[in-house]
């Protein structure tokens, strides 16, 4: 019997309403504070969700997702570019973007070079004294995501129109990627962990353009990075591709090629079938958007029973709106376990008690200042 992972993971608005509703917010700063939400956490999702084994009745504090070293999300490799970056409203960072000819003249920037570097050695070591563990999440999402993190929008046209100074941002953003995997590989494990071998392009910005324009001058830099990482690290390692909640069916040409490509992650929707016979060997992860989940239940049954019967091994349901409550999700989930026993699946939900921005506080709320600028 097969494994389904569901993945879960909340927007800030809908903790607010359903957990934060009762439980308020945090004053201020402090792991005591992100301790006890974690706790006050497990154990609502355990009144919530607990029949799909989701949750904890007496919850233990286990370190998990607290003792993450991270910090300005996708913007990490921007800010370590010196851009300067302002805590948002709704949460999390907005750089200012860089101009073309201030990109012009940039060089990739190592991270071990960086006074970051020394923030990040102080806090890891921080995190194990309280814990006695620690865990990395240094979003480096994918050379095309950043080169946009880097530039904007305006990246779009700059592929049309300039193709060399396209690949000079792409290689900006590749090399610091390839920096992140070398510093974050000098560190050793902790205890009954083992060396990473598996990771994540994050393609969500390659759904913007045409699969031959990612095919001419992205999908070079997307190989370089997989085989680079296993240049600097000496070892083996096995990559997920993420689309996004969108169908992936043009692209399949372009990516089934992609070395060490294990797992393809997009929309449910997807000719799956087709999937498994371009790219065989290749796991593929069903994501409901946002907006689905809202729709009748009747038709979301219909799309779970599909992606399980054609051989999803995972469904993700990221970012849910405070509008799907939590008695839809138990009826979604229901129908989801009754569809799997159909099939000789076994449904394995795994459930993020946090949005990724509340572990740094990253919201205008807790931040003195609402505007970092360089080191």
């Amino acid at each position: 019997m097969r494994e389904l992972t569901i993945s879960v993971y909340f927007l800030y608005e809908w903790w607010n309403k359903y957990f934060h509703n009762t439980i308020p917010r945090p004053q201020y700063i402090s792991d005591d504070n992100l301790d006890m939400m974690y706790l006050n956490r497990k154990r609502f999702l355990f009144d919530e969700f607990g029949q799909f084994d989701i949750g904890e009745e007496n919850p233990v504090m286990d370190g998990d997702y607290v003792n993450i070293v991270t910090k300005y999300g996708m913007d990490l490799i921007p800010y370590l570019y010196g851009a300067n970056l302002t805590c948002q409203a709704v949460g999390g960072w907005m750089p200012d973007f860089f101009s073309r000819d201030a990109l012009s003249r940039m060089e990739p920037v190592d991270i071990a070079k960086h006074p970051f570097a020394e923030w990040f050695l102080n806090t890891r070591e921080q995190k194990i004294k309280r814990y006695g563990s620690v865990k990395a999440f240094l979003d480096y999402e994918s050379p095309t995501n950043i080169a946009v993190r880097l530039r904007g929008e305006e990246f779009y046209s700059d592929l049309l129109e300039d193709p060399e100074f396209s690949r000079h941002v792409l290689e900006l953003s590749t090399a610091a990627i390839e920096y992140i995997f070398k510093f974050l590989d000098t560190f050793p494990v902790m205890p009954k962990e083992k060396k990473a071998a598996n990771f994540s392009i994050g393609n969500c910005n390659v759904t913007m353009i045409s699969e031959g324009l990612y095919t001419e001058l992205i999908k070079p830099f997307d190989i370089r990075l997989i085989n680079r990482i296993e240049e600097l690290t000496g070892r083996t390692w096995t990559m997920q591709l993420h689309h996004c909640d969108v169908p992936v069916d043009r692209f399949l040409d372009a990516y089934k090629d992609l070395p060490r490509l294990t797992a393809l992650q997009a929309s449910h929707s997807t000719d799956i079938q087709a999937v498994r016979e371009k790219m065989p060997g290749v796991s593929f992860q069903s994501m409901i958007s946002p907006l689905e989940m809202m729709g009748a239940l009747e038709e979301l049954e219909k799309k779970f029973d599909r992606a399980i019967r054609l051989g999803s091994t995972e469904l993700d349901f990221w970012n849910i709106d405070p509008a799907v409550s939590p008695e839809k999700l138990r009826a979604m989930f229901t129908s989801i376990t009754k569809s799997a026993n159909a099939y000789n699946v076994t449904p394995v939900f795994s459930v993020i008690p946090f949005v990724w921005d509340e572990l740094e506080w990253a919201y205008p709320q807790y931040q003195e200042k609402k505007r970092h600028e360089p080191f």
